[in-house]
């Protein structure tokens, strides 16, 4: 997405969109240590899994483990690459924003 193509009233709503979005994901305190948790639990499934499979041979539950594992992992690795560039988005969407209004 061009910035500097965007008329002043897209942008200001994206701001505001991406502003709320900030707002909801700062005020859950409980949303951030959730996530921790469920990471720690889906790195703890996919080990677990593994040494299983080492110990007791492959079976139906030991693959479980290892994907419910990596598909836990792969979901955090996304979810906070996603709001990461939401933030740098932002940023740059604030900066442009203020050199708008700096040159009227």
């Amino acid at each position: 997405m061009d910035l500097k193509t965007e008329t002043d009233v897209e942008l200001i709503s994206l701001q505001e969109k991406l502003n709320a979005w900030c707002l909801q994901h700062q005020r859950s305190k409980w949303g951030h240590r959730l996530w921790i948790l469920i990471i720690i639990l889906g790195v703890f499934a996919f080990f677990e899994g593994i040494v299983d499979i080492f110990f007791g041979g492959i079976s139906s539950l030991n693959v479980f483990l290892i994907l419910l594992g990596a598909i836990t992992c792969f979901t955090w690795y996304k979810s906070d690459k996603q709001r990461k560039v939401n933030i740098r988005f932002l940023a740059e969407l604030n900066s442009e924003l203020t050199r708008r209004n700096s040159n009227t």
